[in-house]
């Protein structure tokens, strides 16, 4: 990054803390906050969850036990950590739900 690019994150930081700080903001920012901070090194970057090895199990024994419902043929998960099967015989793409662990 240039040297006037950080000067002015800097600022809007500062600027963006300020807003915080008082208590009179909106919603959006924390958020903008949040990225400003990123982007100067501030912060560190937040690491997305890796929940593939779950959701390829809990689908594996989903599809096991559905059946497509227009045609009654065989689902197959689309991608490897997705939530989504679809249909072997009709091509049909049906979106599964996701299921939240405590």
């Amino acid at each position: 990054m240039t040297s006037t690019n950080n000067e002015y994150l800097h600022r809007q930081l500062i600027r963006l803390g300020d807003m915080l700080g008082d208590g009179d903001c909106d919603p959006w920012v924390g958020r903008e906050y949040r990225r400003v901070a990123t982007a100067l090194g501030v912060m560190p970057r937040r690491k997305r969850t890796n929940n593939i090895k779950f959701i390829n199990e809990a689908m594996a024994t989903t599809l096991a036990t559905t059946r497509c419902p227009s045609c009654n043929g065989q689902l197959k998960q689309t991608r490897s950590g997705s939530m989504r099967g679809q249909c072997l015989a009709c091509n049909k793409k049906y979106q599964f739900k996701s299921v939240k662990v405590k």
